[in-house]
């Protein structure tokens, strides 16, 4: 049966400990976070202006599109200059650069920032850079999935237990969230296509790594559902490495990583079980199993 999207995020399906809870840890959403994170959802730590982690985590996002106008060379720093973004990259994330004109060629490749803000990047570079322009992209490690959260709650005047945090201001502090950060965990999750048509995720791309989005090419998907408080967040079809702009260079820096699909049979016999929805491995949106790749207890490289 032919596969429809009905994104739910990450859903966990072995780890350390055992289910439903296996090894959750405590994290901190910050008082007046107005971003929603619900149930099934990546995380980041949350930055301040220099993009350092202020302690406190937010909801992930696909890699993050950037615009370099150019770039300045100092002491073997070098800062890119770019578009504006809404928030400064995390200090230890990888920026991506490609398509570099003039000198700027020079830096096509990964480099960890080392420092931020909402217009620029610092990276330690060895080479020489006076003037270009250039594409980018941001790939920040993920803290962990997040699972639920507890707060206590001005209106009710008691602790509220639910399962997403709807970025609202009934919070009288901090709120506790959970979050699954053991770096063994392997999640379901769907797949789909940010950029085009969708088709099925093959056996092929077993071992490659692969990133997020929540809105599908050609429709209207929201950021989560707030009737049950579950993740809309799928498995992007377009940041395998054949279909991203930054091509192999990117990959490594991609959050997950391909450990199988749901349902799929290497044999090649037919299961009854294509009739549960993302289970057809032979469809577009049909469920993988992956584990993490760029996340911060796990991740490659740092400062």
């Amino acid at each position: 049966m032919a596969n429809t999207l009905n994104a739910y995020g990450f859903s966990q399906l072995s780890g350390t400990g055992a289910s439903p809870t296996y090894e959750q840890v405590r994290m901190a959403i910050k008082n007046g976070n107005s971003t929603a994170i619900f149930y099934g959802d990546p995380v980041i730590q949350a930055t301040g202006t220099t993009g350092l982690g202020t302690g406190y985590i937010t909801q992930a996002t696909a890699p993050v599109a950037v615009t370099i106008s150019g770039g300045a060379l100092s002491a073997g720093v070098l800062t890119f200059t770019f578009t504006a973004l809404a928030t400064a990259p995390p200090v230890g994330a990888t920026i991506v650069v490609y398509g570099g004109t003039s000198t700027a060629a020079t830096a096509n490749g990964a480099w960890t920032i080392i420092a931020s803000s909402t217009t620029t990047a610092a990276v330690a570079f060895p080479g020489a850079y006076t003037t270009g322009t250039a594409s980018g992209y941001i790939f920040v490690p993920v803290a962990g999935v997040f699972v639920g959260c507890s707060y206590q709650s001005t209106a009710q005047k008691k602790t509220v237990w639910q399962n997403y945090w709807p970025g609202t201001s009934d919070s009288a502090g901090d709120i506790t969230a959970y979050v699954v950060n053991d770096p063994n965990a392997q999640w379901s999750v769907q797949t789909a296509n940010s950029n085009t048509t969708a088709t099925a995720v093959g056996l092929a791309t077993v071992g490659q790594n692969i990133g997020i989005n929540y809105l599908n090419s050609g429709g209207s998907q929201t950021n989560g559902n707030t009737s049950n408080g579950r993740s809309t967040y799928f498995a992007d079809q377009y940041t395998l490495a054949a279909n991203f702009p930054t091509g192999y260079v990117g990959q490594p820096y991609m959050p997950f990583r391909i450990i199988g699909l749901q349902n799929a049979s290497i044999s090649g016999t037919t299961s009854p079980f294509t009739a549960i929805n993302g289970w057809d491995p032979a469809t577009a949106y049909n469920d993988i199993i992956v584990g993490f790749n760029n996340m911060m207890l796990k991740q490659l490289s740092g400062i």
